[in-house]
């Protein structure tokens, strides 16, 4: 029996006030399972990239919850959510965020860097994740030398070094051709059936997401359709994660995380960011 790994209860996303108000997302309820291949599909506007943040915990919600492996992530302080993000989630855009002028190696070393792994460990891990996606060869290449294609593979192999439980691809194939973006979609999936990988995908793509077990349809903010019934939790899932949240729910309240913080929370700003997924504080390495 598969386990819940992700919760959402009416979760709700809204942005500016009064006139200017816009709710993004309205009332979703659902639960992903640990190993499921999701499609969030949707056309442009329908929220899909903002339920995809929300899960990923790139964002916050206006109302609901949710829940990973059972426990409420509300009240996670920044440096939990950092450790989470880093460690248990790995993200592929459909901009690729590389450091155009850095290695490939050094591009796919940065999460376990930030984490602090060693030297020697984190540049075993970088070049066997670069094996991973048949891009060993380029590794002291500059990432500007590489193809939509290569570039692709190199954030795929930056998402997987840290030996990720889920991956999150927003729109993974929109500035590839249809070749090279099928060698994409096929390695994602090859990493969520030979690893057990947790793959949710945001596409407006059917034909991708028919590859997918499961399609969820979002259409003004609200699910219209979902392929899969809901599969009852059977244990708590992975221990490293709920060891993580539940740490920190034992946290005073003054550590908690507010209603809004910087950086984290501002998905526009991170976006912006030379490296806007593995945003952490330096300072808090010693604690990962």
């Amino acid at each position: 029996m598969s386990k819940t790994l992700i919760s959402t209860r009416s979760l709700r996303k809204s942005y500016g006030k009064r006139n200017s108000k816009f709710e993004a997302l309205r009332g979703v309820t659902l639960n992903i399972h640990e190993g499921e291949s999701v499609a969030i599909i949707g056309k442009s506007g329908s929220g899909k990239s903002t339920l995809m943040h929300l899960l990923a915990l790139l964002d916050k919600p206006t109302r609901g919850e949710i829940t990973l492996n059972g426990h409420p992530t509300a009240k996670l302080r920044a440096r939990k959510l950092n450790t989470i993000r880093n460690k248990k989630f790995g993200f592929v855009f459909q901009s690729f965020f590389m450091n155009a002028n850095d290695t490939v190696l050094n591009n796919v070393i940065l999460p376990l860097k930030i984490a602090g792994v060693g030297h020697k460990e984190r540049r075993r891990r970088a070049i066997s994740a670069l094996k991973t996606v048949d891009l060993d060869d380029k590794r002291n290449n500059k990432a500007s030398d590489l193809s939509g294609g290569q570039k692709q593979r190199v954030c795929i192999a930056r998402a997987i070094v840290n030996d990720p439980k889920v991956i999150f691809a927003d729109e993974p194939t929109g500035n590839l051709d249809s070749t090279t973006g099928d060698k994409i979609i096929n390695l994602l999936f090859k990493l969520n059936h030979e690893k057990g990988i947790t793959l949710i995908i945001v596409t407006h793509d059917q034909d991708l997401a028919n590859k997918c077990q499961r399609q969820i349809s979002i259409k003004d903010g609200r699910i219209v359709s979902d392929s899969s019934a809901d599969v009852e939790q059977d244990d708590d899932g992975d221990e490293e994660i709920r060891e993580i949240v539940a740490e920190s729910e034992e946290d005073d309240d003054d550590d908690a995380t507010p209603d809004k913080f910087e950086g984290d929370n501002n998905i526009d700003g991170m976006l912006d960011q030379k490296h806007p997924v593995h945003h952490i504080n330096i300072e808090d390495e010693e604690d990962l």
